[in-house]
């Protein structure tokens, strides 16, 4: 497969975001192809069409913390690639939250890069990308990686899942400071989840802007439109992102 471009890159994107948004990226890379000379051509262009005024955004998560209770803000992320070149790069803030962490750059990025310890609290990414009209972009991935609708699953109180503290340590200047963050994850790991019906609703009422990059897809929406189809579903099924009753 030839690899691509950035003028390629461009086409792609150019006509589903616009100067001074507010995105945040899910990506997997291997679902489009080879990037050339290297993925950071993708933050390029996203960089250049936000422009100075708009905000770029990452999940840069390390879930390892569960286990090794340590995280530091040069620690590796474990959201693929992309976002790993995007956390090297230079001017990038990131926050001081162990297992999810956030990487941001632009003009809202430290909004963006505050501790928080629920979803919906005031000062989490999410809440500032609803305040900023905010976009997300699924580049190469599907919706059932768009990790927005964990937030409608909070806002209900979601009767699978609980909230848990995570204990650990921040490793900064070679201390070792506690650190501790709270999460309402699954009782059972087992449960498998299953957000098809908010992602049928938005297709249906035609929110999702696309476009084609390589072997994959880039799809683009309004994050409050996604969450507003996330809490009709749930309002109508408090089941409905589990597997077995989501297809029912």
């Amino acid at each position: 497969m030839d690899k691509i471009q950035k003028s390629e890159i461009e086409k792609s994107i150019t006509n589903l975001i616009n100067a001074g948004d507010d995105l945040l990226i899910h990506s997997s890379l291997k679902n489009i192809g080879f990037f050339y000379p290297s993925p950071e051509i993708i933050i390029d262009v996203l960089q250049e069409i936000l422009t100075e005024k708009g905000t770029l955004i990452m999940m840069t998560d390390t879930r390892s913390f569960s286990k090794t209770k340590h995280f530091s803000l040069n620690q590796k992320s474990e959201t693929g690639l992309l976002s790993e070149y995007f956390r090297k790069r230079p001017n990038i803030q990131r926050s001081k939250v162990p297992m999810i962490s956030f990487c941001a750059s632009g003009a809202r990025a430290s909004e963006y890069t505050q501790i928080y310890n629920s979803y919906l609290d005031d000062n989490s990414p999410f809440t500032s990308l609803f305040r900023n009209n905010g976009k997300i972009m699924l580049f190469g991935i599907g919706f059932e990686k768009c990790t927005l609708y964990h937030l409608s699953e909070e806002r209900y109180q979601v009767p699978y899942n609980f909230y848990k503290t995570f204990n650990g340590y921040l490793i900064n200047d070679n201390k070792k400071v506690p650190i501790s963050q709270r999460y309402f994850v699954r009782k059972n790991m087992e449960t498998k989840k299953d957000n098809s019906l908010a992602t049928k609703m938005m297709n249906e009422k035609t929110l999702i802007k696309s476009s084609i990059l390589g072997k994959g897809k880039i799809q683009v929406f309004n994050s409050k439109d996604y969450d507003e189809c996330c809490m009709k579903v749930l309002r109508k099924n408090p089941l409905a992102f589990v597997e077995n009753y989501s297809k029912k």
